[in-house]
């Protein structure tokens, strides 16, 4: 009967152990995933540029027949972040204006360009509002002469890269 109760006890001891070790298991292995957890949750939570970086591009290729050959013809869609500017008012209200622009480029390689500007580009653009005031903009023909003057001075920024077109895809003129 002494041989029954020593294998007993041997059994005991190992249970033991193994509770022991999952106890040191868990007791290193549950900061280390917590941490993990946090950084990658701070990281998401805090990085600002996460829900809008740039580089958000479309491509479009259109096959173009010209004396008989054939060549591909590429367009970029490069969208800019939003861009917020207050407008020029004697009132006691600032308006504000709230325009998103979309980038026509003629080849992909120019994009990486685009994207080292595009800080450069926003405050042209923030630059250029702030002097004008919502009658100015107002309308089809202020829109227009908007977008050129845009274009106009965007192109002067990211010479020798050419912005062929500057299409609006956010445009609100706000009253607080």
């Amino acid at each position: 009967m002494i041989d029954q109760d020593d294998d007993l006890d041997r059994d005991g001891d190992i249970d033991e152990q193994n509770r022991k070790n999952r106890k040191k298991t868990l007791i290193i292995l549950l900061p280390v995933l917590i941490v993990i957890g946090l950084s990658v949750g701070f990281y998401y939570v805090f990085n600002r540029n996460y829900a809008t970086e740039p580089g958000n591009y479309s491509v479009l290729t259109d096959t173009v027949e010209q004396d008989g050959t054939k060549s591909e013809k590429v367009t970029v869609f490069y969208d800019l972040p939003e861009i917020t500017s207050i407008l020029k008012s004697d009132a006691s209200d600032k308006p504000r204006v709230k325009i998103k622009l979309n980038l026509e480029l003629s080849g992909i390689e120019n994009v990486k360009t685009i994207e080292v500007l595009s800080p450069k580009i926003k405050d042209a653009v923030i630059a250029h509002t702030i002097e004008l005031s919502p009658d100015e903009i107002s309308g089809a023909s202020g829109l227009y002469w908007l977008k050129e003057e845009l274009l106009y001075r965007i192109n002067l920024i990211t010479a020798p890269v050419k912005i062929n077109n500057l299409n609006f895809t956010t445009f609100e003129i706000q009253k607080e």
